[in-house]
């Protein structure tokens, strides 16, 4: 199987922490795992969070979902899996600045959208790795949009300004992957879940990401954070995946089966972390841990399922349901 190329290993960085604000239950930690260096950055909350976060930032991660409606947001119909690359994400990609984009600068960011869309299908085709699930979905660019606002470039999960983005620029229907690039708010990105769409909530839709995460972007200071693999866990959330951590060692885990349970996230890139005391290793490989990108490169099978489950019930007719 393909693995990554020598390009992308290039562009992905060094060791650095990733820290998680809004964490799920506590669970017991063995007295032999690996604890990551990050993990005196994480602080317990009582929502599902769907961002990444920059080590030590104060920014406030949105909820994926209210944590009494948990079991509600993780099962889902056991539907027939779509086949490997039978579903074409169209995606539009809204760039936003606090200044106006110049002609060169319009270049630049069309080539790191190019090299994103690259990582993404990789990503999603089960070609970052031996033993990477393939998926049902690609993603097709159709648009790019670019916008000077600078309150907007640099909007917050659930602010005033995260909804008026949103509502000017939404392009097409829940089958629509729309992705805002900006400062970040702090973050390096964030997602909902789809199932909002069941309560009008479909102007939050898509993923807001910090724009220079993209393969050859700064990462504003944060260089280990350009391997593109922001955009490809925050898709995951909008394809419904939770964190591999999520709920800790508890039996429901993150709901999906092949995945280890895993008590807390894991950072940089411990390799031997076992954080629970069921079979298996923590999946610090796995896309939807918070690892750094020159770690990550796996989606599961029962991951890729689970998606395809989500995408049939909450995505494929346009979020009406």
């Amino acid at each position: 199987m393909r693995l990554r190329t020598p390009l992308r290993l290039g562009v992905l960085t060094a060791a650095a922490a990733l820290a998680l604000l809004g964490g799920g239950t506590a669970a017991t930690v063995n007295a032999a795992a690996v604890t990551s260096p990050g993990v005196a950055a994480c602080q317990p909350g009582g929502n599902h969070s769907g961002a990444r976060v920059k080590a030590g930032s104060k920014a406030v991660e949105p909820a994926l979902y209210p944590k009494n409606e948990a079991n509600a947001y993780g099962v889902l119909t056991n539907l027939p899996t779509l086949a490997d690359g039978s579903v074409r994400i169209d995606t539009v990609f809204h760039m936003v600045d606090k200044d106006a984009f110049t002609t060169a600068e319009k270049a630049r960011w069309q080539t790191l959208i190019a090299a994103q869309l690259k990582v993404l299908n990789d990503s999603y085709s089960g070609a970052t790795a031996t033993g990477a699930a393939d998926t049902p979905f690609r993603f097709r660019l159709v648009d790019t949009t670019w916008t000077t606002n600078p309150a907007w470039y640099t909007a917050v999960p659930g602010s005033n300004a995260e909804r008026e983005m949103k509502r000017t620029l939404y392009r097409g229907d829940a089958t629509t992957l729309n992705v805002y690039g900006t400062q970040g708010g702090g973050l390096l990105g964030w997602a909902y879940f789809p199932k909002g769409y069941n309560h009008g909530r479909d102007y939050i839709d898509g993923v807001v990401m910090m724009a220079e995460s993209m393969p050859g972007g700064t990462g504003l200071g944060y260089p280990q954070y350009t391997g593109g693999d922001t955009l490809t866990h925050e898709s995951g959330h909008w394809l419904m995946l939770e964190h591999t951590f999520a709920h800790g060692c508890a039996a429901n885990g993150d709901w999906v089966a092949d995945t280890a349970p895993e008590a807390i996230p894991q950072f940089d890139c411990p390799i031997g972390a076992d954080t629970c005391a069921a079979p298996g290793v923590d999946p610090i490989h796995n896309f939807m841990d918070y690892t750094q990108d020159s770690c990550m490169n796996m989606f599961t099978k029962g991951q890729a399922d689970r998606m395809s489950d989500a995408w049939q019930q909450f995505r494929a007719r346009g979020g009406k349901s």
